[in-house]
C-alpha cells in the first residue's frame, strides 16, 4: 500500500499538479520497487504527489473515487501509455497533466536542475521554456496545454493537515511519557506543574504569543467553556488507556467547538477531561 502517512512536510512553493501512476501489488516488483523509487524522490524534496494505485484492492481501500476519476480521465485523453504487449507502464509520472515518464525520467530532470522550476510552474515540462508564468494554462513557446488530472482532489492542503495531525498525535506520546515522570505526586497529592519550557517548545499557553482574534459570536461559544485556564484537570488518554493528570494551558476554538490545549494535549474535547478536585480515587 502506497497510502501511508506523510513523512516529510510538502512544501507549498512546489505548485504544479503532480500525479503518479503506481501499483502497490506485491506481485509485481520491478513495477512497485521502480513506483516507491519516483515516490521517494518526490517526498524527499517535500513535493505534494497525488498517488494513482492500478491495484483495484488498494483503491477500493482507499480513495477509490478519485483514483478512478483520474485513470478514466488519463484513458479517455489516450495518455496512459502501455507497452507492447499492451501492459501498462508503470510507474507513470505527470506534471499539470504533461507526461514526464517514469522514475527515472523523473530523476533525470532533477540530475539536469529542471524539476525545481517545472514544480514551480515557472518552466514548461515539453519544451523547458522559462517564459512560463504560474498562471498559465498553455505554454508561451510551445503551446503545450496545462491541465491538472484531479483539480480541488487530493490536495496539498488535505496533505499539510494530515501531516499536522500525525506531528500532534507524536506531540501527545511525548508529552504523555515525560508527564508521568515531571509529575509525581506530592506531599498533599496535588500534581507538580509541567516546566514552563515545555509548554514554550509546544508553542501555545505562553503569555508572549497572541492569541486569535474572534468575532462576538465565536467569543459567546467561547463562554460557554467549562474549564479555565490554569484548571488543574484529568485527561483520558486513549493511547494509555487512562485518566492523566493536566493543567489547562489554553482555550480555543476548533471547527467551531470549544478545545482546550492541556499540557499533554492540544485540542482536547471536554468529554474527554474531567476536574482534578472532583475525580474519583483509584
Amino acid at each position: 500500500m502506497f497510502s501511508g502517512p506523510v513523512r516529510v512536510q510538502p512544501d507549498v512553493k512546489y505548485v504544479a499538479e503532480v500525479v503518479v501512476l503506481v501499483t502497490s501489488l506485491g506481485a509485481k516488483r520491478t513495477e512497485f520497487n521502480a513506483g516507491k523509487r519516483a515516490r521517494d524522490l518526490l517526498e524527499i524534496k517535500g513535493v505534494h504527489h497525488k498517488i494513482i494505485d492500478f491495484n483495484r484492492d488498494a483503491r477500493q481501500a482507499g480513495s477509490g473515487d478519485s483514483e478512478n476519476k483520474a485513470i478514466a480521465k488519463l484513458n479517455a485523453d489516450g495518455r496512459l501509455r502501455s507497452g507492447n504487449n499492451n501492459d501498462l507502464i508503470l510507474p507513470q509520472v505527470f506534471i499539470d497533466g504533461q507526461f514526464v515518464g517514469n522514475g527515472t525520467d523523473l530523476q533525470g530532470l532533477e540530475d539536469d536542475g529542471l524539476l525545481d522550476n517545472i514544480l514551480k510552474r515557472q518552466a514548461c515540462m515539453s519544451c523547458g521554456s522559462t517564459r512560463r508564468k504560474p498562471d498559465m494554462t498553455q505554454c508561451p513557446a510551445c503551446w503545450a496545454h496545462f491541465e491538472e488530472i484531479l483539480p480541488g482532489e487530493m490536495t496539498i492542503t488535505e496533505k499539510l493537515q494530515e501531516f499536522q495531525e500525525l506531528q500532534d498525535d507524536e506531540f501527545e506520546d511525548e508529552e504523555e511519557e515525560a508527564l508521568e515522570e515531571d509529575m509525581m505526586p506530592t506531599m498533599t497529592g496535588m500534581p507538580t506543574e509541567i516546566p514552563d519550557e515545555r509548554s514554550r517548545r509546544a508553542g501555545y499557553g505562553t503569555a508572549n504569543i497572541p492569541g486569535p482574534q474572534y468575532t462576538e459570536e465565536e467569543l459567546a461559544i467561547l463562554a460557554t467553556a467549562e474549564f479555565e485556564i490554569k484548571d488543574q484537570v484529568q485527561y483520558w488518554s486513549d493511547s494509555r488507556n487512562r485518566w492523566m493528570d493536566a493543567v489547562v494551558d489554553n482555550i480555543r476554538l476548533k471547527d467551531g467547538r470549544v478545545v482546550y490545549d492541556l499540557n499533554c494535549k492540544r485540542g482536547a474535547h471536554a468529554d474527554k477531561i474531567r476536574n482534578y478536585d472532583n475525580a474519583p480515587e483509584e
